[in-house]
């Protein structure tokens, strides 16, 4: 499967999950806490794919709407990497659906080589919230 399908199909699936949320749910950030506090360590995923470790952000990315950044660093690297987002779509019941032209949630690393991924959340009323993930965790078959 092409990885741009898969990862839209889960961000979709994510989205679908959170119907019973509203619009203004996802730009709550006490909101958005409580539902990434709730999915630790998921924030992030890893599958191996021939050369490369594919690091899925597909859970940060369906709660966007909350957040003002993310960053993050693998292994011991500190979390100043900023993981590119699209923007909040309010003009949608689900502002946090991903369209075709919004920045996929995957970063690639050489296969077998994030052992770990610390991320940074800055929720946007300003809190701050860290989380070092184990490949261990979060590695997909």
């Amino acid at each position: 499967m092409n990885f741009r399908k898969f990862t839209l199909a889960a961000c979709l699936a994510a989205t679908q999950a959170t119907t019973s949320a509203t619009a203004a749910d996802f730009m709550d950030p006490v909101f958005t806490k409580m539902a990434l506090d709730a999915a630790k360590p998921g924030w992030v995923a890893i599958r191996v794919e021939g050369a490369q470790d594919f690091v899925f952000f597909t859970a940060l990315t369906s709660w966007r709407c909350g957040l003002q950044e993310v960053h993050y660093g693998f292994n011991d690297d500190p979390p100043t990497t900023e993981l590119e987002m699209g923007e909040c779509h309010t003009e949608f019941a689900n502002p946090n659906v991903m369209l075709d032209d919004d920045p996929i949630p995957l970063v690639t690393a050489p296969a077998k080589s994030v052992e770990s991924v610390t991320v940074r959340l800055v929720y946007r009323d300003g809190a701050l919230d860290q989380q070092k993930i184990t490949r261990k965790e979060v590695l997909m078959p």
